[in-house]
Formats: structure tokens, sequence, C-alpha cells
């Protein structure tokens, strides 16, 4: 269990570890998928069917394609541009074009879903209908977040599972929810109805939107089953997608994140970029025992060393916090729950005097 308030802050590079596209993967599937040729019919002889259908939807013009004409040729400039591009977001942020914008955010919601469906962790238990394998898991960092929530809690209690523990998630897919589902259910022998409201307890702030609501998590927007999705489902699901400069910026969901932030013992990066963007839109002022960890694989030594100065000044951490207090070691997720899983854990009495 986790017995001070943690806020997990996911990145890119957590849903990496379980076969889910990074940046640059994802733009190269995005562009495959709007690869459409047609020959002598409507129908595409190359790309993805199901999204040209999306589309179709979106533009309802009926026998009419002119629309649907300038929203391909729009398709067609993003391939050309994400030959050159890092993401997704930055082609449909640089070339502030709203035909651009609707393919990138159908092709999204269209990749991710598909995704979803082909990472090898979430394959089918074919004993079991609707269930996953999870001990697909064993060397993943959900197996090691499943142990620190079981850790001492009782199944008469597993309905408080997910207490002190918030997650921000960047992602635009549903992987952690899913597999918590299938967890619980395993641990505890419970069926994955009575899992589902569960499930749904965990605060899950999402700054950039979704592929989707699952369809047993209430909740406004498309409802689309884990790794499925018809063309007028995604026809709606692409509404609930934000880039990174239309992230959510006021109201009730970032006032909670920013209070996710603020009330929290300790934050936790995992898999997280580091962009500037992003640590700028959920910083709030920590408090003074709070404790900042995180993954950094892969980061030079001298970015780490802007990301902590970066991290103090946003956070506001500064004058409250020894250099102990914020570390970010070479490790990917799964690494890092090995080497921190007791301090994951400790109670917030520990660290709370050693700041005082």
């Amino acid at each position: 269990m986790f017995r001070a308030k943690t806020v997990l802050v996911l990145g890119a590079g957590a849903s990496f570890e379980i076969d889910l596209p990074l940046g640059t993967e994802l733009l190269s599937r995005i562009a495959k998928l709007l690869e459409f040729k047609f020959e002598f019919g409507s129908r595409p002889k190359s790309g993805d069917n199901c999204l040209f259908e999306a589309l179709k939807h979106v533009v309802d013009e009926g026998r009419e394609v002119e629309k649907t004409n300038a929203h391909l040729n729009a398709g067609r400039h993003l391939i050309a541009a994400a030959s050159q591009a890092k993401s997704i977001d930055a082609v449909i942020d640089a070339l502030e074009d709203e035909q651009v914008e609707t393919m990138g955010k159908l092709a999204i919601v269209r990749a991710i879903l598909k995704a979803e469906q082909t990472s090898s962790f979430f394959a089918g238990d074919r004993g079991r209908p609707g269930a996953i394998d999870v001990t697909r898991f064993s060397n993943a960092w959900h197996a090691r977040l499943a142990s620190l929530l079981f850790e001492g809690r009782k199944a008469t209690e597993v309905d408080s599972i997910f207490e002190n523990l918030e997650v921000i998630n960047f992602n635009y897919d549903r992987t952690l929810e899913t597999f918590l589902l299938h967890s619980i259910s395993g641990f505890y022998g419970l069926r994955l109805d009575a899992v589902h409201p569960i499930v749904a307890t965990l605060p899950m702030h999402r700054p950039y939107g979704t592929v989707g609501r699952l369809p047993w998590i209430d909740g406004g927007g498309q409802a689309i089953p884990f790794g499925e999705g018809r063309s007028e489902q995604i026809a709606e699901a692409y509404k609930q997608v934000r880039t990174f400069t239309e992230r959510v910026d006021e109201g009730e969901e970032l006032s909670a994140i920013k209070h996710s932030i603020a009330t929290a013992d300790r934050i936790v990066f995992l898999g997280f970029g580091f962009h500037r963007q992003n640590i700028k839109l959920i910083a709030a002022e920590t408090q003074p025992h709070c404790e900042v960890l995180g993954t950094a694989k892969g980061l030079s030594p001298d970015d780490k060393e802007m990301v902590l100065e970066e991290l103090r000044t946003q956070f506001e951490i500064n004058a409250k916090h020894d250099a102990r207090s914020i570390k970010l070691p070479d490790l990917g997720c799964a690494e890092f729950f090995d080497q921190f899983g007791r301090r994951l854990s400790s109670d917030p009495a520990a660290f709370v005097e050693a700041a005082g």
C-alpha cells in the first residue's frame, strides 16, 4: 500500500515498456494509416479503411467528396511533414491547419487503439474470454506497482486499494486501468465486473485527453472498449484528444491536477520526457517535505542537470529541499520500482521528520 500521498506522473516511456509507441514511432504509424490511394472506387486501396470511414462520419457530406478530398489532401501534407518531425503534436502545431488537425487526431485515436490491441502484454487468455494473462507483466513496472498496492491490503479492504495514490497521465492509452482491472481481479479472486467500480475510483488526470473512455468507467465522452473502436466511435473520440498546445489550461481539471501536486508527499515521474511545457502545466508549490523522484533513462548529464534545476524552480523547492529530495536515476520504470520499492511504500513521517 501507499502510506504517503503519492502522485505518479506518466509519460510515453511508461507505456513504451509495454509495447506502446513513442513519439517518432507513433508518427510513423500515423503516416502509414493516412497513405490513402484509390483505384476505380470509393474505398481506398491502401491506408486504413476504418480511419477513412471515420473521416466520412466526421465530414458527413453524403455523396459529395469536396470536404473529404480536402481532408485527404491535408493528410498527405501531414505525411510529408512527418519525415521531418519528432511527434504528431509538433506537426499539428506547426502546420496550423484545421483539416490537418482533424486528420492527425483521427489517426492518433486509430493508432493508439491498434497499439492497445497488438501489445503482446494484453493478448487475450484463451481459457478465459475477455481476460488477459497478468503473468506477462512480470518484468514490467505495472507488476511492481500492483505488488505495492496489494501489500498489507486485505480482501475486505480492496475498495480502498488506491488510497493515497493519484495519477497524472500524459498518454492517450488506457493500458494502466486495464492492467489494474485484471491484476486486482486475479489477485483477490474477484469477477471483472466487481472490480470495475474499484478501478474507477483511481484518480486519473489526463492533461491531453484520451482515445476514449473505457465503457465501465463513468464520465463524458465517447466510450470505446480496450483495443477496439468502430469508425463511428473514432469519429467521436477524436474530439477527446488534445495536443500539447491544447492541453487543459484552466477550470476544474487543471485545478485538480495542481491540487494533487501541492498536497503530495511524493511525486514520481515514470517514463516522462520532462518537456518544459508539461512540467509548467502541472507545476505547483509543493509541501516542504515533498520528495520528487523519477526515471531519467537516456538523459544526458547536462540535460539532467537542467531538468533538476527546472523542477526546483517550477515546484518552488529551492529553499525547502536538500539535494537528496530530488532523485532522477538513469533507470527504466521497472528498474526504478526495483530500486525504490521500499521507499515508495514508506510512511510520510519518516521523511517529514527528516525535512523538518
